[in-house]
């Protein structure tokens, strides 16, 4: 996660592409998209997996493009905690853009699935982070 080097541009590169495909999962006409909507797996269904899964990689992303791996680890911590926050933002901007479409709904549930997948990556970065401020 480090934002210097060789991979910054890389970093950034694969944030944006990320973000578009994001954009495009969330604004595509439904006719487009597979029929997911009765589908459950272990009685969950199938539409809240996708989204979990479509926002676990924000933070992890996020934290690659703006975390420094410098030994600050409180900074990068808060960092990760500002990137949890404006993921949130950005899914919930989601549903309320999809309500204003003739063709997508706001649906709550939706939000509360991409928070959930925001948090576990959140999870995965700040474990990873707590690991590089312990190995000096």
């Amino acid at each position: 996660m480090a934002v210097k080097g060789k991979y910054k541009t890389l970093y950034i590169f694969l944030f944006v592409i990320y973000m578009a495909a994001v954009a495009v999962l969330c604004f595509l006409r439904p006719e487009s998209l597979p029929e997911v909507d009765k589908d459950t797996f272990l009685g969950i269904p199938i539409d809240k997996i996708l989204h979990f899964l479509m926002f676990v990689p924000f933070p992890v992303l996020a934290g690659m493009v703006f975390i420094k791996r410098d030994g600050r680890t409180a900074a990068n911590i808060a960092t990760m905690l500002i990137l949890a926050v404006a993921g949130a933002g950005i899914a919930y901007g989601t549903e309320v853009l999809q309500s204003h479409t003739e063709y997508r709904s706001y649906e709550i549930a939706d939000f509360y699935a991409d928070l959930v997948g925001i948090s576990a990556g959140t999870i995965a970065a700040l474990t990873y982070i707590i690991h590089i401020g312990t190995r000096k």
